[in-house]
């Protein structure tokens, strides 16, 4: 039986759920398993469906016109990922999404979750409170995208320090959008700078 307690205890740390509505929403689930560096979403693909993480490591990228890899973003257990853009214009998407560890997710069709926000009213204000977190994050990684490397580092490794041992250094470099010789001596540096206070 899929985990249904795992979305339904993530949801409700943001809205109550009543029994019915906890029904509905399970009902209109797909557990899917997939393995890792196989893809949820492909570029040139229209996205249907949002993403829910039960367990694993997912990331979104897009590839530039000379061959460059571009990570937006990462999602971990409990995060949601997906390409609302193309969701919403029904256009083909500009990104991947791509397991980096065998994985395992919940995934909910576009125009079924719009069903629910009348049938599952909590779940519309769930949504809303989850795009304004969204939104918020990408407002703090805008901001950090214009510092020097070693802050956008410093950044990355005090908000997501604690996934960074599950991440290769190509991904990380990726996403802060740097090269992997660069990271490589950030993380040099730190680490000289760590051992030093000691």
């Amino acid at each position: 039986m899929p985990p249904y307690d795992i979305i339904l205890k993530h949801i409700g740390q943001q809205v109550s759920l009543t029994d019915q509505e906890k029904e509905i929403i399970c009902s209109s689930l797909l557990c899917k398993k997939i393995r890792r560096k196989q893809y949820l979403l492909q570029e040139g693909t229209i996205c249907t469906h949002d993403f829910f993480v039960i367990s694993g490591c997912l990331r979104q990228y897009e590839v530039s016109p000379s061959g460059r890899e571009n990570t937006v973003q990462f999602a971990f257990e409990n995060w949601w990922i997906s390409d609302w853009y193309s969701m919403i214009h029904n256009q083909p998407s500009v990104y991947n999404i791509e397991a980096l560890e065998n994985s395992e997710v919940f995934m909910i069709e576009k125009k079924r979750l719009e069903q629910l926000y009348t049938e599952a009213p909590a779940l519309e204000s769930y949504f809303r409170k989850m795009f304004m977190l969204a939104f918020v994050s990408l407002q703090k990684r805008v901001l950090y995208q214009q510092k020097p490397a070693e802050e956008r580092y410093l950044e990355f490794t005090k908000s997501y320090g604690w996934f960074e041992q599950r991440l290769s250094q190509q991904h990380i470099a990726s996403f802060l959008g740097i090269t992997r010789e660069t990271l490589s001596r950030l993380r040099g540096q730190q680490h000289k700078d760590h051992s030093e206070n000691l």
